[in-house]
C-alpha cells in the first residue's frame, strides 16, 4: 500500500515554484513595471518566467488574494487598479486598526516597541535628507506595521499587512520623484512623540498623520489616471 506522503516532495517543489513566480510578478507590479490595469496574458508571462500557464494561474491567485491583480470578464488577469473609493476605504481601514493599536500603546507603554519606532523614525529622516523615496516609503510602511504589532493580535496584524500591500501599489509609481510624494517634510517624529503622550495626543496626532496620508494616497492615484490617460491618448 503506498505511503500517505507519496507525492509530497512533488507538491514542495511546484509550490515554490509558484512562489518564485509570484515573486517575480509582484517584485515587477511594485517597482512600476507593470502598469494598474494592465493585462497579464499567461502565456506571455509563462514563457517569460519559464513556466507552465497553470503554474502562472496558481501565482495569479495568490497575488489576487494580496490585492495586487484581478480577473475581468473578457480579459483575464490584469494589474490592479486604486480607485480615489479605494483609497478612502483603504484609510478608514488603517484608522480603524491603528487607532486600536496606539490605544493599546499607550495602555501597555512597552519601552521595545517605543525603541523600534524611534529608530525607524531614525531611518526615515537620513532616506528623506537624501532624497531616497522608496527608503521613506518602506520606513513608513514598517514604522505603521510596528505599531500594529503592538496590539498584540495576529488576526489585525494579518488584516494590516493586506492594507499595506494594497496601498504599495498605488505608492509604486512615485517611488521615483521626490516631488511625485508631494512632501515637504516628514511627521513620524512628531507621531511619535505624541505616541509617547496621553492617549488622547496619540489618537489625535494619528488621526491628523493619516489623514494627511490618505490625501497623499488621492493625490497619487489621480497622477495614475493621468498618466493612464496619457498612454491611452498616445497609444
Amino acid at each position: 500500500m503506498a505511503s500517505p506522503l507519496t507525492g509530497l516532495g512533488a507538491s514542495i517543489q511546484r509550490r515554490s515554484t509558484t512562489e518564485q513566480a509570484a515573486e517575480a510578478v509582484r517584485e515587477a507590479i511594485l517597482s512600476g513595471r507593470l502598469l494598474p490595469g494592465m493585462p497579464l496574458r499567461e502565456a506571455a508571462v509563462a514563457a517569460e518566467l519559464g513556466v507552465s500557464r497553470s503554474t502562472v494561474r496558481e501565482a495569479a491567485r495568490t497575488l489576487a488574494g494580496e490585492g495586487l491583480v484581478r480577473y475581468q470578464m473578457n480579459r483575464g488577469i490584469v494589474v490592479a487598479d486604486i480607485t480615489g473609493a479605494d483609497a478612502a476605504d483603504i484609510y478608514a481601514a488603517r484608522a480603524a486598526v491603528e487607532l486600536a493599536a496606539a490605544d493599546a500603546l499607550t495602555g501597555h507603554r512597552d519601552p521595545a516597541v517605543y525603541a523600534d519606532l524611534a529608530d525607524l523614525v531614525e531611518q526615515i529622516e537620513r532616506a528623506f535628507g537624501r532624497g531616497d523615496v522608496a527608503a521613506v516609503l518602506d520606513g513608513d510602511r514598517r514604522f505603521h506595521a510596528t505599531l500594529v504589532a503592538a496590539a498584540g493580535s495576529p488576526r489585525l496584524r494579518r488584516f494590516y499587512e493586506q492594507l499595506q500591500q494594497e496601498q504599495r501599489l498605488a505608492l509604486a509609481l512615485a517611488e521615483r520623484s521626490s516631488r511625485e510624494l508631494g512632501r515637504t517634510a516628514d511627521d513620524h517624529r512628531q507621531l511619535l512623540d505624541a505616541l509617547r503622550g496621553s492617549p488622547e495626543q496619540a489618537r489625535a496626532q494619528l488621526s491628523e498623520h493619516l489623514r494627511a496620508g490618505a490625501a497623499e494616497l488621492q493625490r497619487l492615484v489621480d497622477l495614475i489616471a493621468h498618466r493612464k490617460e496619457g498612454e491611452t491618448s498616445r497609444g
